[in-house]
């Protein structure tokens, strides 16, 4: 009987010292929020990032908006896996050079049927 009694009191005593904790923390992350400048708290993020688009430097000498349809239509999956920033750099530059040399193939195409 006077177990039962010590387990409840301690059960209460750990229930009451949860509740103060969680209030404190609350309070401390209004008082946080709080003091943030008036030029941070008003940052608005926006609603979709948009995935990097490579330099003509890193990446070789073609326009990026062709070399992305060009993933688009040849490497599905890895355009998507680009636009969520799930792809490697090493990944992304053996992507880059194939849909390069698809662009290449496509251009002498071009050339010798004309």
């Amino acid at each position: 009987m006077i177990e039962d009694v010590i387990i409840a009191a301690l059960a209460l005593n750990g229930i009451l010292c949860t509740a103060a904790l969680v209030w404190l923390l609350r309070r401390a992350a209004r008082r946080h929020d709080s003091d943030w400048p008036p030029e941070l708290a008003s940052f608005d993020l926006p609603e979709k990032l948009e995935p990097p688009v490579p330099d003509a430097e890193s990446f070789g000498r073609y326009p990026a908006a062709e070399i992305f349809s060009i993933m688009a239509e040849h490497y599905p999956d890895a355009y998507e896996r680009y636009e969520l920033g799930r792809m490697n750099g090493a990944e992304r530059l053996q992507v880059w050079e194939s849909c390069c040399a698809i662009h290449d193939a496509r251009f002498e195409i071009e050339e010798l049927c004309s």
